[in-house]
């Protein structure tokens, strides 16, 4: 496919890939399911977990609180400054160690 002929999905898909062929340690994602619809959006968070599972560090700015909900640790910025942290909730996924 040609850039112009894939989805909004595709498109995110694309860019994971692009920044993972080197095998970073640390990837930075901003608003990585804006404009996308939930089952989308989903699809990508589970891409994010497999990757932090495999022992990358993912840090991912957004705006939805419910994407926010899959990381292990919120921060909330107000004004360019730390307004909250937040480590005491339950999060979407299971990130607990594999036995």
């Amino acid at each position: 496919h040609k850039p112009n002929q894939l989805s909004g999905g595709q498109c995110q898909r694309v860019a994971i890939a692009r920044a993972l062929v080197n095998n970073p340690s640390i990837i930075l994602a901003d608003e990585p399911t804006g404009n996308l619809d939930s089952n989308t959006s989903k699809e990508i968070m589970d891409i994010f977990s497999e990757i932090h599972a495999s022992g990358n560090t993912v840090v991912l700015v957004t705006h939805e609180e419910d994407i926010a909900r899959h990381a292990l640790r919120i921060i909330r910025l107000r004004d360019g400054r730390i307004d909250d942290q937040c480590t005491d909730f339950k999060p979407v996924i299971d990130n607990s160690p594999l036995a």
